[in-house]
């Protein structure tokens, strides 16, 4: 029997998530069941379980796999010069997500049922984890620039949770707002951070 590489697993693992992702935009998270997923993959169960145990598991190894993308994007553009400004980043992580996820509707519906949801709380505690993380590496280099490491440090994580949220809160006026003006939001938030700095080095 020929050996299945990894690289197939991957693929594999990806086209039943983007399967579940459109089931979940058509039919809302709760409402979807492992049953919708392996019809609308067209895939046998067993392929399916041979990936996933379960929707949760399924959710948190698909939102894994976005936000490893997302690491990456920042972890490149920290090597940029000029270093990429914190309302960059922001935009470069809005961006991917509009990219990746076929509606971000999609994340409300999972961050409604996490208080609901043992297993998906831990996955939001994780993930949140994470992101703060990257946000306070990030915001650590970009203050560096004008003051000593260890200050930069510590006002990187005052503001992670800051940067973070306005990532969230685009998410947010997106799916609940008629009219909402992405495009404006992120200028807004780019013009922000690059005054805060300036006024930080004067």
């Amino acid at each position: 029997m020929p050996k299945v590489t990894e690289e197939y697993r991957s693929a594999r693992r990806h086209e039943i998530a983007q399967a579940a992702l459109r089931c979940f935009a058509r039919n809302g998270f709760a409402a979807t069941s492992m049953a919708d997923i392996i019809a609308e993959s067209g895939l046998s169960a067993g392929a399916i379980y041979g990936h996933y145990a379960s929707k949760d598991e399924l959710i948190e190894l698909t939102a894994s796999e976005i936000l490893d993308a997302r690491f990456l994007e920042v972890a490149e553009a920290r090597t940029t010069q000029p270093l990429a400004s914190p309302g960059e980043i922001v935009r470069l992580l809005v961006t991917g997500l509009l990219t990746h996820i076929v509606d971000v509707q999609l994340l409300v519906q999972v961050w409604g049922q996490v208080p609901i949801n043992p297993g998906l709380k831990r996955m939001a505690s994780e993930i949140g984890d994470r992101i703060r993380s990257m946000f306070t590496d990030y915001l650590t280099d970009w203050h560096g620039q004008t003051m000593p490491l260890d200050e930069a440090r510590v006002r990187a994580e005052r503001e992670s949770s800051v940067y973070m949220s306005l990532v969230q809160g685009y998410v947010l006026q997106t799916v609940l707002f008629d009219g909402f003006d992405g495009p404006a939001y992120l200028d807004v938030v780019e013009g922000i951070s690059l005054n805060a700095t300036a006024t930080t080095a004067e």
